[in-house]
């Protein structure tokens, strides 16, 4: 077994080796900012990040009552808000779905006391506010259980390969120690829809923030789904970043008040969907019963990825 062992590193490495560079036609553009429309956008932020306190909860987190908490809380901590992301790992150092302050998501509520999702949240807050700890923290915690990082249904709670890759590389990029072996394992894309294309965009921009370009496959995946969904702010954000710096589009979309309203935070009379770039245009992005404040976290998000580009 340990010689067995040996030979797949060796592997892994002679991969990551031959394909350093191959691959790789995606690099980020300049941005072309619309000085005005930047301005009306960074109000925007303003005015979000002041109303905010209203739909987090004691410790920051969004969403607080659902179980997918830690994945929105993750990505609206990157948008400027304050989230004490710390409050959803335990004693034993796993991470959970929402805030320990909440009622526990499994067995009731989910299948599962983590998801692979939630902890793509967890790497983008960890990546904005260069916590290695975490990311150490994270990656000892993995080792040790062989990379299942909870209790319930193993196709969620397993930690991919994939995911392990870009921990490796956040922990590098932080100056911690270069697990390269980790680092080298290849990534594999599809192009999906829905909330599944949503997970792959982050993911990307992620690995693209980390590495400084994104591999073919990926820019494929991007332009795949800004050509199906380019009113989506996110997907317009990510595919004009590595084609042509032109954020004309993503502006428009930041600003459109049917969906961001410009002096409150948005409401279910507005669109029903909490987070609108995580679903495909249709009824989500449609108005619905219900009187629900949205955080304005799906704004928050795509206009620091854009402001500071």
């Amino acid at each position: 077994m340990y010689f067995l062992i040996l030979k797949l590193i060796a592997l892994t490495l002679t991969i990551g080796l031959l394909c350093q560079g191959c691959g790789r036609k995606g690099e980020p553009q300049k941005t072309s900012h619309v000085p005005d429309r930047q301005a009306l956008v960074m109000e925007k932020v303003k005015t979000y990040l002041a109303l905010g306190p209203s739909v987090q909860d004691a410790d920051g987190f969004i969403d607080y009552t659902h179980c997918d908490s830690l994945l929105f809380s993750g990505l609206y901590a990157v948008g400027g808000a304050t989230v004490n992301m710390d409050a959803a790992r335990d004693a034993e150092g796993r991470w959970h779905r929402r805030s320990l302050n909440q009622p526990p998501c499994y067995p009731e509520g989910s299948k599962s006391t983590i998801s692979r999702d939630m902890f793509l949240g967890l790497l983008w807050y960890i990546w904005e506010y260069q916590r290695l700890d975490l990311a150490e923290a994270l990656f000892a915690y993995g080792e040790a259980h062989d990379w299942v990082m909870g209790e319930g249904d193993i196709s969620r709670i397993y930690f991919t390969p994939g995911l392990q890759a870009t921990l490796a590389e956040i922990i590098f990029r932080l100056g911690g120690e270069d697990h390269y072996a980790y680092r080298a394992i290849p990534q594999s894309w599809a192009k999906n829809t829905g909330f599944a294309a949503h997970l792959d965009a982050l993911h990307i921009l992620l690995r693209g923030e980390l590495t400084g370009s994104i591999e073919e496959k990926a820019l494929e995946v991007l332009q795949y789904n800004y050509t199906r969904a380019p009113e989506n702010a996110l997907f317009s954000y990510a595919w004009h970043r590595y084609s042509d710096g032109d954020q004309s589009e993503t502006y428009s979309r930041l600003l459109n008040e049917a969906w961001w309203p410009a002096d409150r935070l948005p409401t279910s009379a507005d669109r029903c969907e909490g987070w609108i770039t995580q679903r495909d245009p249709g009824t989500d992005w449609e108005p619905c019963d219900g009187g629900k404040t949205h955080s304005g976290g799906d704004f928050l998000f795509v206009a620091r990825l854009l402001l500071r580009s």
